[in-house]
């Protein structure tokens, strides 16, 4: 095959995302290993010798901006029902071999194909495959962790964690995979057409995954949106609905019970409604800009000005949103601890790339894939269908 060279300022562009990436992937692997050795260090988490004066705590769960303290007091019915939660269980099943064999093969995949990059041979010995796989573990991976979360255990429970349900965090569990997958085909989809071969299925592939992703993407931002909607005109005309915030795989109710007041109530959704707007926008935006390039890409038309521009785009249009989200939560922090009292008036600032919703991390994900389209030579054609 004809080797492909890439410009050098393209090069040393791609040089920096790889190395970034590469040192994103090990810092999560020493993050993680840290915490399995204190773990282990310590005894474990186990915690049968309380004072009656120690709330016990749990963990954290994470809301966009602010995360709440679970602990023995305020979340668990009884002292038996907390030291069950916070038992790990060391039994090593089939699910666990799966889901770190998976981890594992994802993370050499990706590892592999950053190193090919760097040695720009990424159009030859099928390396986009390794990016198919990485992002059908992933996949796979995420789907079989988000099951457990459809039957949650409420009964161990109290206040507003015992009013938990199932809330399908799509763009954590198939958002990030999904990208993968998508500059995958697109890269496997030139290899192909440079070696002279069929790329009937790869191009129905990318118009299907294009339908079935704006259907469910669009569609699930315009439920959660009119969910919001009613939620707060709910409030504001006087209403009794409770509003549901999603924590991870989970809803939680705002109980309006402990608000210091109606007004209050209504002005804390109000806020996280204007605070959210742009991630709205932002994110709705995004998955346009993806649906034209997926399709404009099955009919050939990959490296052109207008997908460059797009994808440019929509990463500046997330990254801008995350910016104001993120600033804006900082008042929302204070806002619902003089709003509330009890779970949701005790609350600490964070950020939402903890559960990888962060419109930032989306961002820089665009961007690479607008890095790596360069990789494939121009379109003659600028028409993008």
């Amino acid at each position: 095959m004809k080797e492909i060279r890439i410009n050098d300022k393209l090069q040393k562009k791609l040089h920096l995302i790889n190395f970034t990436v590469k040192m994103l992937i090990a810092a999560a692997i020493v993050f993680v290993a840290v915490q399995l050795i204190a773990v282990y260090m310590s005894g474990g988490v186990y915690d049968t010798q309380m004072q009656s004066d120690n709330s016990g705590f749990y963990g954290h769960n994470y809301c966009g901006t602010f995360f709440i303290d679970i602990t023995r007091d305020n979340s668990f019915i009884d002292e038996e029902s907390y030291l069950n939660a916070i038992q790990t269980d060391d039994t090593l099943g089939i699910k666990d071999i799966f889901l770190s064999a998976a981890l594992a093969v994802m993370i050499i995949s990706l590892l592999v194909f950053f190193d090919r990059a760097d040695k720009q041979t990424i159009f030859k010995k099928r390396t986009a495959w390794l990016l198919l796989l990485s992002g059908g573990l992933y996949a796979a991976g995420n789907t079989i962790v988000e099951i457990e979360s459809f039957n949650i255990n409420t009964d161990i429970f109290k206040g507003a964690m015992a009013t938990q349900s199932y809330y399908p965090q799509l763009y954590a569990i198939y958002g990030i995979p999904f990208l993968i997958i998508v500059l995958g085909l697109v890269l496997l989809y030139h290899e192909q057409t440079v070696f002279g071969k069929s790329v009937s299925a790869i191009s129905h592939t990318l118009k299907a995954g294009a339908w079935v992703t704006g259907t469910v993407s669009l569609g699930f931002i315009i439920v959660r949106f009119s969910q919001r909607v009613y939620e707060l005109i709910n409030s504001a005309t006087g209403g009794e609905h409770n509003a549901r915030l999603p924590f991870y795989s989970a809803f939680l109710t705002l109980p309006r019970s402990e608000a210091v007041s109606d007004e209050a109530y209504t002005k804390v959704l109000l806020f996280r409604f204007i605070k959210d707007m742009p991630v709205f926008i932002a994110s709705s935006a995004a998955v346009i800009v993806l649906l034209k390039f997926m399709y404009s890409a099955a009919e050939g038309y990959i490296n052109t000005e207008k997908n460059l521009r797009r994808l440019k785009a929509a990463a500046l249009a997330l990254a801008v949103s995350s910016v104001i989200f993120n600033l804006m939560g900082l008042t929302e922090v204070t806002l619902l601890c003089e709003s509330f009292t009890g779970i949701f008036g005790d609350v600490t600032y964070t950020i939402g790339i903890r559960s990888f919703c962060e419109p930032m991390l989306y961002a820089f994900i665009l961007l690479v894939i607008e890095l790596y389209i360069q990789t494939i030579p121009p379109n003659k054609k600028e028409q993008v269908k």
